[in-house]
């Protein structure tokens, strides 16, 4: 049984139809990578997955049908999304914001635990507990985000495009933490216009293009597809 699965997904905006049959499964412990260029229908799938969106079709996750479950009870379930917009509480400094991350929880041992390792995984929040998070660059806050979302204790993770407007300093340091991360088995489901970091990452992926899926394969299929070097990768 996948650990995530979608089936003949559809979601419509008024007249609108942005995503257009969306069949995917992402197996447990696996990294999958979803790539396609900006307005694809990449963020609208995550945020059916969520919840945020009414959608036709089937979400499943381990086996349970998401349709019937709310927001919360999904992140609760450990299905968490670390959304582009990042939604940090501005005005919060890294602690609490990461503290915001653990709502959900009673594990308060298991919680500092993870504050710890958040801290491990990126030492810029450790130098940074106590400043507020809109007064940090976009990478620091990128970083915020991530580990706030970490901070729920997740099964699966959900990113949608961590690396969009980033140095590339900053999107190694993120790269470390996502291998981290992988090594350490958690599931992720990576939502990425740079195709050159999804395909670093993920084991297999899909190309999705104005709400379709149009390829589907492993990082090696992709990484040898001619359409693929040349559209998105700028291999020619």
């Amino acid at each position: 049984m996948a650990h995530l699965e979608l089936q003949d997904v559809h979601v419509r905006y008024g007249k609108a139809h942005a995503l257009k049959g969306i069949s995917l499964s992402v197996e447990k412990g696996e990294i999958y990578g979803v790539i396609g260029p900006n307005g694809a229908g990449k963020t609208t799938m995550l945020n059916a997955i969520a919840g945020f969106v009414d959608y036709d079709g089937t979400v499943t996750y381990d086996g349970t049908d998401l349709a019937a479950v709310s927001s919360q009870q999904i992140v609760r379930d450990g299905l968490v999304y670390c959304t582009e917009d990042r939604d940090l509480f501005p005005f919060f400094s890294v602690h609490e914001n990461l503290l915001m991350g653990a709502q959900f929880r009673d594990d308060r041992d298991g919680v500092a635990d993870d504050l710890e390792m958040v801290y491990e995984l990126f030492p810029r929040l450790d130098e940074r507990r106590e400043q507020e998070a809109e007064t940090m660059s976009g990478g620091e806050q990128q970083m915020l985000a991530i580990g706030r979302a970490l901070m729920s204790d997740p099964d699966m993770l959900m990113l949608d495009e961590p690396t969009i407007g980033l140095a590339p300093v900053i999107i190694q340091d993120i790269s470390a933490a996502i291998e981290r991360l992988q090594n350490e088995g958690l599931t992720i489901l990576l939502a990425e216009q740079n195709s050159t970091f999804a395909l670093r990452h993920a084991e297999r992926l899909s190309l999705i293009e104005t709400g379709e899926i149009e390829l589907e394969g492993t990082s090696d299929e992709f990484h040898d597809n001619e359409y693929v070097r040349e559209a998105y990768v700028g291999v020619h």
